[in-house]
């Protein structure tokens, strides 16, 4: 049965997308009998919801052979309360076009920004 955070939002329990549930290192850097950087070798995460897939890993974890910086590796990224609108710098993609490697700077990764009342095209943040 889920928890129930302060705010009252759920949580929910997912397969560790970084290691596939298996709860060892999937890269074995170490040794193959590493545990899992993302899941402390649990195979599983906690996730606030409503959640959704990672743009800038797809869903992995990884990138390239790192964690993702965006989703810390769970492969999911909690959806923002109010309207959002796909970034128009990355597309969607969640990846800088000049490095694919790197997160989009504009919307951090996520594939998204949050629309706010000042500024109906969506914004990372709120303007001053």
């Amino acid at each position: 049965m889920p928890e129930l955070t302060n705010n009252q939002t759920e949580v929910a329990e997912e397969t560790c997308s970084f290691c596939n549930g298996t709860g060892k290192d999937p890269f074995g850097i170490m040794s193959w009998l590493s545990t899992c950087c993302v899941c402390g070798g649990k195979g599983v995460v906690l996730m606030q919801t409503p959640y959704t897939r990672c743009a800038h890993c797809n869903g992995t974890g990884a990138v390239k052979t790192f964690t993702c910086t965006t989703c810390m590796g769970r492969g999911f990224i909690p959806v923002p309360s109010g309207k959002t609108v796909v970034c128009d710098s990355c597309g969607g993609s969640g990846d800088d076009s000049s490095a694919p490697a790197m997160a989009c700077l504009k919307c951090r990764g996520r594939g998204f920004l949050l629309v706010t009342e000042n500024n109906d095209r969506g914004s990372d943040a709120p303007e001053r």
